[in-house]
């Protein structure tokens, strides 16, 4: 989820003002002052004034609507919070998206765009003064600039820049807390061992408490202790969530929630499996047992190019473990699509697993929706 927004922080006689670059890394803000510095190091200073004619900038000037004025000041109240929509970008399936139709109902933005169209109504025709501007100084300035040289600092600036570790926050979910690269071993174990949803759902708050918790039965508990946040969490993704692809679930989706919501869990965590279930097999993701871990699973070699994708397939493998008493092995106590639609009884509907189940349904939704992959199913 991305455009650079500077704000201006500061309660005047109190404290002093100061500005901050929000939605990016400092490495990017310390390695975007550089490329500045030398493009205005590398480029000619050229006087410029005595080529242009006088103008009458009193007689140009629009008459500017002083209300309009005040609508664009409320951009300083408006730009923080920008930065909790900056990790919806979509870039090639890679970037999550942008939600601008989000951003204009949440931060006014429309207000501002009504405010810069009446004020360009006002702007008079330029065009006759345009057309006194001397050209030929152009054909004269060319010969005296080498614009290889002037350029080639700015190129080897550029070359320089540590673009994986700039880019890398914008190529992962973004409930993931700062840190997450650092802590990846243990998201990796929780999604793989513990069959846990990490992408988008839950928060980073009761992500953070997971992924500091042991295997097994801590998790476990961390995730009933924290349910209802779970399901807000869940249910804030899926509320206004629009897409053709997804349409024909999204309403049974959200019934699912609200079933949970009024404590009926189990009917909603049988439902959300078939949810679940029904996206993969719309996607033509593998299901089989046999080849689930091959296709889902997720490591420490995974390239952040596909760590969003990999982490939403990664429980999945848990999900499409299978049974047979016959087998001699125990039952699976983890969530099993197999287990549920054929074997079903409590052990696989305790408060633990119904929790998991509706994670993984709201997960599987909002990846497929950010990174367009039903759109893609569709092309192909």
């Amino acid at each position: 989820m991305a455009s650079t927004v500077i704000v201006v922080s500061g309660d005047g006689e109190n404290e002093p003002a100061t500005n901050s670059i929000v939605g990016i890394s400092p490495a990017l803000a310390n390695n975007a002052q550089s490329v500045l510095d030398a493009y205005t190091a590398a480029m000619p200073k050229i006087d410029l004034s005595a080529l242009m004619p006088a103008f009458d900038i009193a007689s140009l000037m629009p008459k500017i609507d002083t209300s309009a004025l005040s609508a664009i000041a409320n951009v300083q109240s408006i730009l923080p919070k920008i930065d909790t929509l900056v990790p919806s970008l979509n870039i090639s399936g890679v970037m999550p998206k942008f939600d601008y139709a989000s951003l204009m109902q949440q931060t006014g933005i429309a207000e501002i765009l009504r405010a810069q169209e009446s004020l360009l109504a006002g702007l008079p025709d330029y065009s006759r003064v345009l057309s006194g501007i001397r050209t030929d100084w152009l054909e004269a300035l060319q010969p005296q600039i080498d614009f290889t040289a002037t350029l080639q600092p700015i190129l080897e600036m550029f070359r320089s820049l540590d673009w994986d570790s700039i880019t890398r926050p914008l190529r992962v979910p973004d409930n993931w807390p700062d840190d997450t690269h650092e802590n990846l071993p243990e998201l990796v174990d929780m999604v793989n061992r513990d069959g846990i949803p990490a992408a988008w759902v839950p928060r980073s708050e009761v992500l953070t408490l997971l992924l500091d918790a042991s295997a097994g039965d801590e998790r476990s508990e961390v995730l009933i202790r924290h349910r209802d946040e779970i399901l807000d969490d869940c249910s804030e993704w899926l509320e206004d969530l629009a897409d053709p692809v997804l349409d024909p679930i999204l309403s049974i989706a959200r019934e699912v929630l609200g079933a949970c919501r009024n404590g009926f869990w189990k009917v909603g965590a049988i439902s959300a499996v078939q949810v679940v279930h029904s996206i993969v097999e719309s996607l033509h993701w593998v299901s089989d047992r046999q080849r689930v871990a091959k296709h889902h699973i997720l490591t420490m070699e995974t390239p952040y190019a596909r760590m969003l994708e990999q982490a939403t397939r990664a429980p999945l493998v848990l999900f499409y473990d299978d049974w047979n008493p016959l087998s001699g092995k125990p039952r699976p106590a983890h969530l099993t699509r197999h287990v549920v639609s054929h074997r079903l009884g409590e052990d696989q509907v305790n408060e633990r697993n119904c929790i998991v189940a509706v994670m993984l349904m709201a997960s599987l939704i909002v990846t497929v929706y950010q990174l367009d992959l039903g759109q893609k199913e569709i092309a192909a």
